[in-house]
């Protein structure tokens, strides 16, 4: 069987289109889709639904199309293990990152990462908006929640839990929450997204209770940034709900307190995505294990090692 056309129709199922699958390739759309049709003559099934718009699987073609793409990943990752072997990571590499996750962990790193691969220029791009990786031009990002589209390939990097904290000297004078019921009497600064201007609800759970406590309803600051949160709460202004990693440093220095931690809290996994190519670059390979290493060593997250591609 034709490699080639095998992954031409990976590619054009993956995009649903000829013309992007062409140009991820390096080839004409006409090339990609005479691929497919010499392909689907020498297995005698029909693979793809063509319309003027955009192509898509049939039934068949769906249940060909998941092992073909299995058998292309590993196939890459072999040729990328023996590549790599050979080649030193160099070149700039494109990173996106959330602002806070940036801050607190990906930019603390960042020197020992130069350190180790001295030819590797990082130009890292902060942001919490959802960003097309490959419109964009990024070699790698890191993503914390819900995944993207199926273009990409994930690799879990840890996870992040929502936590509630606050300073000392707030907790001296307005006393600790005892059960989430308390936070209505409490000070509460609650975080609203810039984009769609929704509230953030605190959600929190013991045994079969659960609470979502809208913070937002009484709050006396409202705020569309994690690190403006931070900042707020270090000035005394009350409790927030944030991401565990943001707030790690000022509790290990003493500068803010978690409260209700007997309480459980939403879970979101940490991905580490990149382009499903055809090959990782050397850069991107050594910033994947370096980052799974950093996640390993913090207090906030917990190292995984599981690739795959990212759902729908």
């Amino acid at each position: 069987m034709d490699l080639s056309a095998v992954e031409a129709f990976v590619r054009a199922a993956e995009f649903r289109s000829f013309t992007t699958a062409a140009k991820q390739m390096g080839l004409t759309a006409s090339g990609v889709s005479k691929a497919v049709t010499r392909l689907e003559s020498q297995t005698g099934v029909v693979l793809l639904h063509r319309s003027t718009r955009s192509v898509g699987l049939t039934a068949e073609g769906a249940v060909f199309f998941e092992r073909c793409r299995e058998i292309l990943t590993e196939l890459r990752n072999a040729e990328a293990a023996l590549l790599q072997s050979a080649q030193t990571p160099s070149g700039r590499l494109r990173v996106a990152a959330p602002i806070a996750f940036g801050r607190s962990i990906f930019v603390p790193a960042l020197g020992e990462f130069q350190r180790r691969y001295p030819e590797v220029v990082v130009e890292a791009s902060f942001s919490d908006a959802i960003q097309d990786i490959i419109e964009e031009g990024f070699d790698i990002a890191i993503r914390i929640g819900d995944l993207p589209s199926n273009r990409l390939m994930a690799r879990e990097l840890g996870s992040a839990h929502w936590i509630a904290c606050a300073s000392p000297a707030y907790l001296k004078e307005y006393g600790r929450p005892h059960s989430p019921d308390d936070l209505t009497e409490h000070h509460c600064i609650a975080q609203i997204s810039a984009s769609t201007r929704r509230y953030r609800d605190w959600c929190f759970a013991s045994g079969n209770h659960e609470w979502a406590i809208r913070a937002g309803e009484h709050a006396g600051q409202v705020l569309d940034h994690c690190d403006a949160l931070i900042d707020a709460a270090l000035a005394d202004a009350g409790i927030v709900y944030v991401h565990d990693y943001a707030a790690d440093k000022y509790m290990r220095a003493g500068r803010l307190e978690r409260v209700l931690q007997d309480y459980s809290t939403p879970r979101r996994s940490i991905h580490l995505l990149y382009p499903a190519v055809r090959q990782l670059s050397p850069k991107v390979m050594a910033f994947a294990e370096f980052a799974l290493e950093i996640m390993g060593d913090s207090p906030s997250g917990y190292a995984t090692d599981e690739v795959s591609d990212v759902a729908a």
